[in-house]
Parts: C-alpha cells; sequence; structure tokens
C-alpha cells in the first residue's frame, strides 16, 4: 500500500495519530510525538552494542512488531 511507514491524522484537530507499516496496518496510535519515536524504532538498524550480539547477525523474525500492543 505505502512505500514506507506513515504516520496519519486520526482526527480532525490533530491531536490523535496512527502509525500505519507498509501494508496500511496500524502499528501504533498517540500523539505525533509518540508516532515518531515509534516509526524511528522500527526504521532503525539495531546497533550490534544495544541488541546484545557484538560478533555475528542477528536472526530475523518475521514480525518483529508484535511485541507493540494496538
Amino acid at each position: 500500500m505505502y512505500a514506507e511507514p506513515m504516520i496519519l491524522p486520526l482526527d480532525s484537530n490533530g491531536r490523535i495519530y496512527a502509525l500505519q507499516d507498509e501494508k496500511g496496518n496500524t502499528i501504533g496510535t498517540g500523539t505525533r510525538e509518540v508516532c515518531e519515536v515509534l516509526l524511528y524504532i522500527i526504521t532503525k538498524p539495531a546497533s550490534p552494542s544495544i541488541s546484545g550480539r557484538i560478533n555475528g547477525s542477528a536472526p530475523h523474525r518475521g514480525n518483529v512488531r508484535a511485541a507493540i500492543a494496538i
């Protein structure tokens, strides 16, 4: 549906937003700032020091966004 995740307004006042993935699935909702942080988290690759894996590559998981409650 989209080329990349998007932040879309949910109300006419612009106080509540939704973050949607490339397929149009809602990942999370909240203020614009909350959606921007979520977008940053899901698009920024984890560094080896943060992920705890210094040597070798981390295994790829198909649905890493499942931990974020909607």
